[in-house]
């Protein structure tokens, strides 16, 4: 069930603690909503973020590699604006170990967010967007996706788990987007 949540993460970046981290009110939010095989997640979170950093925070899709369970985040561009994204996640579920890979194709849209959608992969379907949305406090990271999971895990299990992993998963991606900004990014244009 893990292998669910890590699938939706691994788009994202490291986890790592400061104080500031810590001390903001990233103000997360998880919905997921289960119909029939397809799972619908939307989320948001809160960072004190610009949101020309958090646009670089957003599209640093190597920095996955540091995400527990990440094996792998290779990244090439097809085009200035687009990223195809090959990962490899090794997840325990129940008993099992379980190695998922997927490469998602990323559409940039410029201090907006980005577009995704799996081309291939262990995932029957999984497609979503991140959306900033900057205001006087930072940035809110928007996010929504769909997934058919390829399992033998049944659906109620999976929603379980993922409405009780998500929230934490979702914060720690929150707190780290303040650890991260302080690598060197290029200037916003």
């Amino acid at each position: 069930m893990k292998l669910a949540a890590s699938f939706f993460i691994a788009l994202l970046w490291p986890i790592s603690h400061s104080t500031l981290a810590q001390s903001f009110d990233h103000q997360v939010k998880v919905n997921v909503i289960n119909t029939g095989d397809i799972f619908e997640i939307n989320a948001s979170f809160k960072t004190p973020l610009n949101n020309c950093d958090a646009y670089r925070y957003l599209t640093d899709y190597a920095a996955a590699k540091k995400i527990s369970g990440v094996l792998e985040s290779e990244v090439t561009r097809k085009s200035d604006s687009v990223a195809i994204v090959n990962r490899t996640i090794k997840e325990s579920i129940l008993f099992f170990s379980v190695t998922v890979k997927t490469t998602i194709e990323y559409t940039e849209l410029p201090f907006r967010g980005t577009d995704f959608k799996q081309i291939a992969g262990d995932a029957k379907m999984f497609k979503g967007t991140w959306r900033l949305k900057q205001d006087e406090t930072g940035t809110t990271f928007v996010y929504q996706s769909f997934i058919e999971p390829n399992t033998i895990v049944p659906n109620f299990i999976i929603s379980s788990y993922i409405k009780n992993e998500l929230q934490q998963q979702f914060l720690e991606i929150a707190k780290n987007s303040l650890t991260n900004n302080s690598k060197a990014y290029l200037a916003c244009n």
